[in-house]
């Protein structure tokens, strides 16, 4: 299938696939390219992250404050650090969602409750979910990611990324799980700001860049996302025939800067560290799923 068309767009040698374990062996890892590298720990991450939109423990929060329904939480919760932002601001920084879905529950949600709650809520829910899914024995080495994560954030570059911006003006607790989801969150954003800038210079409007995922992606997407059936279907003509390789390799390189404080021999130990964090949380996620993660596989024992 021909890629999509980018002027002076990048272009990658495939690298060799990483086998064994759950997202790949340590010594595939090794020696794989640094955007493999960096497209790993972007999922390692994004699993770490994504347990604030699947686990009870954040959505009882969200329910305690008032904010009855799964997308009310949603949206609050991940706005917050914007602030009381409206619906326009939403849609163009979260990018993929329906404007008619963000604005049934934005500006809305901040009648029920102000950012500051939603944020509090969120952390404390996000950092209890880790605790139960990691467990105590694991605290060593959440302590560990955390102090190359935190690396990472301290130096982060963040001019043209307001979501990561905006999460990295949160504090950030000396709580190990609370640091480490804090941190995970602001490379997640990070990373997700370039998907954005990648898809624009791709020439791509939403929901296009939804149907070049495949099956990598739930089959519920398009209600996920709040499209409507004609919007969903001449966008999927258009896209009949592109891939997303052009995309995603431009994401990798957009995202290789958040771990630009650490040297290669430290971003693949901090891969090496997440990796059995990252396994434990992904339990709490579904498969196939909205973001595009993958499955991990698990080890027989």
């Amino acid at each position: 299938m021909p890629a999509i068309g980018m002027r002076d767009g990048p272009h990658l040698t495939p690298s060799r696939v990483s086998r064994g374990g759950p997202w790949g062996d340590d010594e595939d890892v090794v020696a794989a390219d640094d955007l493999a590298l960096v497209r790993r720990l972007g999922v390692l991450v994004e699993s770490v992250h994504a347990v604030v939109y699947f686990a009870p423990e954040p959505m009882a929060a969200y329910a305690g404050l008032g904010l009855r329904g799964y997308w009310r939480g949603y949206f609050a919760s991940r706005a917050a650090p914007l602030g009381a932002a409206g619906p326009e601001l939403v849609t163009a920084l979260f990018g993929g969602f329906a404007p008619t879905m963000v604005s049934r529950a934005v500006p809305q949600v901040w009648s029920v409750a102000s950012p500051p709650q939603v944020q509090a809520a969120r952390l404390a829910g996000a950092t209890a979910a880790l605790g139960r899914l990691l467990g105590e024995h694991r605290l060593p080495i959440v302590a560990a990611a955390a102090e190359l994560t935190g690396r990472c954030v301290r130096a982060l570059a963040l001019p043209g990324r307001p979501m990561a911006a905006a999460q990295a003006g949160l504090s950030r607790l000396d709580d190990p799980l609370a640091a480490l989801w804090h941190d995970c969150t602001v490379l997640r954003e990070h990373r997700g700001g370039g998907h954005l800038a990648s898809v624009a210079i791709a020439g791509l409007v939403w929901p296009e860049p939804h149907l070049l995922q495949g099956d990598r992606v739930d089959a519920q997407q398009q209600q996920h996302r709040g499209w409507d059936d004609q919007t969903w279907q001449d966008a999927a003509k258009r896209m009949r025939g592109s891939d997303l390789r052009e995309v995603e390799v431009l994401t990798d390189r957009l995202a290789a800067p958040a771990y630009s404080a650490l040297d290669r021999a430290q971003r693949v130990e901090l891969a090496q560290i997440l990796e059995p964090l990252a396994l434990a949380a992904s339990s709490q996620l579904p498969y196939p799923n909205a973001m595009g993660l993958p499955r991990p596989e698990r080890e027989e024992h």
